[in-house]
């Protein structure tokens, strides 16, 4: 059995906390022994503002609630990603390279289950179609498309519809959507326009943020939509 941490991030906890158990599920049907840290923030939103003092302050909180964990399984790219290219960065000297030993800990969601010994043996089935969208560190930084792709392909009887403009960003982007609101509802509506000419209602990403703010643009302009994450898929998935 092996032990791992789960790290809800501190978005997920507060706007959808149901998708943290889904990813529990998925984890204990694999056999793992599972840890919930639920609610920390990896400082991504103060480092992209500017606030390295305040996101290195966050972040030191982060990884005094993983000490002791080989193994932190986040249901974030942008989190993860975080984590992985930028938290080390602020500390200089031995301190840093500590830290960043630290942050290879850390591993998204997709590419954890992915990548897991017992995944050919979990039984997986769900009928009827969805898109899948990534976020731009997910795709970018971390490389999660294809990996995302093949394990949404693996799940019996469902049709995964690649959008026309995959790479394409939704428009959230943390603090962007907040600086530059007609810009990023623009790029919103843009992203949905390509979910729905690939005739789905549903879109499956490894993000939360992004589906958010897809979801809440959705409604304001009266496109029927459902957002899943990808451990929500998978688990309505398990039979």
């Amino acid at each position: 059995m092996v032990k791992v941490a789960l790290f809800v991030p501190c978005y997920m906890a507060a706007l959808r906390p149901g998708d943290g158990t889904h990813a529990l599920r998925v984890l204990e049907r694999l056999g793992d022994e599972v840890t919930t840290i639920a609610g920390p923030c990896c400082g991504q939103p103060a480092f992209n503002s500017g606030y390295r003092t305040e996101a290195k302050s966050v972040g030191r909180a982060l990884l005094r609630a993983v000490r002791g964990h080989r193994i932190v399984v986040v249901p974030s790219g942008s989190c993860t990603s975080m984590v992985q290219h930028y938290l080390p960065g602020l500390w200089a000297g031995p301190r840093g390279a500590s830290i960043h030993r630290m942050s290879e800990r850390f591993i998204e969601f997709g590419a954890y289950v992915a990548a897991h010994p017992k995944m050919p043996e979990l039984p997986l089935r769900l009928p009827g179609a969805v898109a899948y969208h990534d976020s731009c560190h997910g795709r970018r930084e971390l490389g999660l498309t294809e990996g995302a792709i093949s394990l949404l392909e693996q799940v019996e009887g469902l049709d995964v519809r690649r959008l026309s403009y995959e790479a394409e960003c939704c428009g959230f982007g943390g603090t962007f959507t907040l600086k530059e609101p007609e810009v990023s509802v623009a790029m919103a509506k843009a992203k949905l326009a390509d979910v729905e000419s690939r005739g789905v209602r549903v879109l499956v990403s490894g993000d939360l943020s992004c589906l958010a703010h897809l979801e809440v643009t959705a409604r304001a302009i009266d496109q029927p939509l459902e957002t899943w994450t990808l451990a929500e898929l998978l688990d309505r998935a398990i039979t």
